[in-house]
């Protein structure tokens, strides 16, 4: 397996102060979406969605300590990206 595969950047939106990249890896799960700080840097993964698009889909943070409306709005708006790319193919910068 490839050590580092590519990322597919899905979209960014803007969280607060934060920026951040929605992406997945080539070759990995497509039911998956992976969060990324890109601002302000230094970039930081965050964490993940997995079972996106399914009442079952869940956000899970590495570090972060988010209250439950901040984390309710970084899965809405990452789910919102994933849902657009799947349709659109296309990047989406909200």
């Amino acid at each position: 397996m490839n050590p580092n595969p590519e990322r597919i950047v899905l979209g960014r939106f803007t969280l607060e102060h934060r920026r951040i990249e929605v992406y997945q890896l080539a070759g990995g799960s497509t039911t998956s979406v992976r969060l990324r700080r890109i601002a302000p840097e230094p970039a930081v993964d965050l964490g993940y969605i997995n079972r996106i698009g399914s009442p079952f889909a869940r956000l899970h943070l590495y570090r972060a300590e988010w209250t439950s409306p901040l984390r309710r709005t970084a899965r809405e708006r990452a789910t919102a990206i994933w849902h657009h790319a799947a349709r659109h193919e296309a990047e989406v910068d909200g």
